[in-house]
């Protein structure tokens, strides 16, 4: 008995330990050279709503695997937008991870943090351009932050943008509701006709690439955010669609929180961002 007991400790603390080296692992900077990098402009990686580490993380880690980038640095946006940077985000190329301390906020604060990092790497880390990944609130954190700020000139330009089950057209863009919002243009929430109001300072000189997921369980949603929420992206980018690549992922893996799992995003993202095909 007591030799089981031992035994059970053991595995238990085994599996604690490797889940802490790899929550370790994930939030930091993996400068190791794996294949030839295909992209020299960085790109920042941006969770959603109550998101962490674990986000996006791997999808990072899977990039760096297909020789896409380095994970140069892991930015901590904490209290008050206090920077924190791990890494050296001016690397050529570089998957940069920001997170967000405080991952509840609403998005007119994440976008004043992300405005404030911004303008850092543009100053300190004489970083031009960038490009987003963004996952959930995280798309309409990015899309509001481009409304406020893409013109300014002591920030990092932004080129091309992927959003990932963005609710871009949600009264609640963070919480999950009971009810999956089901907005149609005639009923504009008034975050989306703020964004939409100033989008005429980013839809001429960013391109877009919008991800939307359908489980196929006749929701016609990822499972949280509606099709026609993500969909909205179209009506901001009026007069620019030249600029805007809607896909939508289909099926079981095409749950919300699945979609930066997903091998078919990591195929269009590939092509999109690197013009590079996954391998596998």
């Amino acid at each position: 008995m007591q030799k089981r007991k031992l035994c059970t400790y053991s595995i238990f603390f085994t599996g604690v330990a490797f889940f802490l080296y790899c929550w370790h692992k994930l939030g930091s900077p993996d400068l190791r050279v794996k294949k030839q990098i295909k992209n020299e402009t960085p790109t920042l990686f941006i969770h959603g709503y109550s998101g962490s580490r674990l986000s996006l993380g791997p999808m990072i880690k899977r990039f760096s695997k297909y020789g896409w980038g380095k994970k140069s640095a892991v930015i901590v946006v904490g209290n008050r937008g206090k920077i924190k940077i791990t890494g050296n985000p001016a690397i050529k190329g570089g998957l940069i991870q920001v997170l967000f301390a405080k991952s509840r906020m609403p998005v007119n604060v994440q976008s004043t943090w992300l405005y404030h990092l911004m303008k850092l790497l543009y100053t300190k880390y004489q970083i031009k351009e960038v490009n987003f990944i963004a996952h959930s609130q995280g798309g309409v954190t990015v899309l509001h932050y481009l409304s406020q700020h893409a013109f300014d000139t002591e920030v990092a330009h932004v080129k091309k943008v992927v959003t990932l089950g963005a609710p871009f057209n949600d009264f609640e863009t963070g919480k999950t509701t009971r009810v999956i919002e089901r907005n149609t243009f005639e009923t504009l929430t008034p975050l989306f006709q703020k964004i939409k109001q100033h989008s005429w300072r980013f839809t001429h000189d960013v391109e877009f690439m919008n991800i939307a997921g359908d489980k196929t369980d006749g929701s016609t949603s990822d499972g949280e955010v509606a099709v026609i929420s993500v969909q909205a992206l179209r009506y901001i980018l009026q007069g620019a669609l030249h600029n805007y690549h809607e896909f939508i992922i289909t099926g079981k893996r095409a749950g919300h929180r699945n979609l930066h799992e997903n091998q078919q995003v990591d195929k269009l993202i590939g092509r999109f961002l690197f013009s590079v095909e996954v391998d596998k």
